[in-house]
């Protein structure tokens, strides 16, 4: 056993001293050098009498310039403090500076070598999630990355195919590319950067459309469209079932799969299409035999689809909501999306206190405003923020009757 052994066996034997050890590591690390001092303030009374007899006198602060002088006036003189506390510990002293530069060039390595073979990976890796997966497992990580790279390797699709279908065949797990999982995660990152276009995949409905775009299809039978009074035709002709529909004045949950089959839709009478935001609504509205179309809320990629196609269709289409800020920032997201064929609809600031509004909106939602750009939404928006109050489409009913059947 050599000296530096034979000191650091000593120092194990005396309990007294452990904290104090630990305390000068954490010192080492820190700084890099021999230096900085350790209180006592906190340690116990039998630690603080082992540190009193190897000084000869009692302490209240130890600095490590001072313990290793200290050591050199006992028999393991010729032992320096940082050789003792690597003996002790067992294992190598590295400065705090020196184990993160380990780490980063750890880091670099790794995203280095896995964007060699994926270079989409090199758009992504900064994201907040992937270094928080990254810490957590990193070879989880690589997995996600590996599996998410073989998936695109396969996109776009040449026609649609539900996610889950896709996963298994991929991945041998349908559950594989969910969006709550890694690999879904790194999918939709990959997706962003690669696919054209502006996505924001904290939007459902930018997600799915960005999905769509390369053929995947998250849900299409529970993804509908609510409509009534529409006209639909596919490649083999008129759409029976929007025409049995029409007939019958029925209201139609078209899901996604029929929606993606049309090539064509336009409103069974007349020029408008009236959108709506709340589901009551539409069904009061529903008696006027008017070509309809609900949102229920945000849209999803159903109802964006069909929209779409009265659009081109040429219809009008006149959008009514909530006065709430989230109203206003679908209206305004209906606005931007459908452009000259968009018309807002009973959204005047007369229209805002008419809905008599009472529900107060608390600064966080208030705050939503703030991205409200269209300009003919900027009277009411200012309105709105002046009262803090939110108003409901409901109170309105009788306007928006009134405006279908003149």
């Amino acid at each position: 056993m050599n000296r530096a052994e034979e000191a650091a066996a000593f120092f194990r034997s005396e309990l007294g001293f452990h904290r104090l050890f630990v305390e000068m590591k954490r010192k080492y690390e820190s700084l890099g050098r021999v230096g900085g001092v350790v209180s006592l303030a906190s340690f116990s009374e039998n630690e603080r009498e082992a540190i009193a007899a190897f000084f000869g006198r009692d302490v209240s602060r130890v600095s490590l310039p001072a313990f290793e002088r200290q050591l050199e006036r006992t028999r393991f003189a010729g032992v320096g403090l940082i050789e003792l506390l690597e003996h002790y510990f067992g294992e190598p002293l590295v400065p705090k500076k020196e184990q993160r530069q380990a780490a980063e060039k750890e880091r670099e390595r790794f995203f280095g070598h896995l964007a060699h073979e994926h270079p989409w990976l090199e758009d992504i890796c900064g994201q907040r999630f992937i270094q928080a997966a990254y810490e957590a497992n990193r070879e989880e990580l690589a997995a996600a990355i590996r599996l998410v790279g073989a998936a695109l390797r396969r996109l776009p699709l040449g026609s649609y195919e539900r996610l889950p279908l896709f996963a298994q065949r991929i991945a041998g797990d349908p559950h594989a590319f969910d969006l709550s999982t890694l690999p879904g995660k790194v999918l939709l990152s990959a997706l962003q950067a690669t696919v054209l276009g502006e996505w924001d995949v904290t939007s459902v409905e930018s997600v799915n459309e960005l999905l769509q775009s390369v053929g995947l299809l998250r849900e299409d039978i529970l993804n509908f469209a609510t409509c009534a009074n529409l006209l639909a035709e596919t490649k083999k002709g008129p759409h029976p079932v929007f025409t049995a529909a029409v007939e019958a004045n029925s209201a139609l949950n078209a899901p996604l799969r029929d929606v993606l089959s049309l090539i064509r839709a336009y409103p069974a009478n007349g020029g408008i299409v009236y959108v709506v935001e709340n589901a009551g609504v539409f069904s009061t509205l529903l008696d006027t035999h008017a070509p309809l179309v609900c949102t229920n809320g945000q849209m999803n990629l159903a109802t964006m689809r069909l929209l779409d196609l009265l659009a081109a269709s040429g219809a009008k289409l006149h959008y009514s909501g909530d006065f709430d800020p989230e109203g206003l920032k679908m209206a305004d997201r209906f606005l931007e999306r459908y452009g000259s064929v968009a018309v807002l609809w009973r959204y005047s600031v007369d229209d805002y206190f008419a809905a008599n509004p009472s529900v107060h909106l608390p600064p966080e939602r208030l705050a939503k405003l703030a991205s409200v750009a269209s300009a003919p939404l900027q009277p009411v928006k200012e309105a709105m923020a002046k009262t803090e109050k939110a108003g409901y489409q409901e109170a309105i009913i009788s306007r928006l009757l009134g405006d279908i059947k003149s």
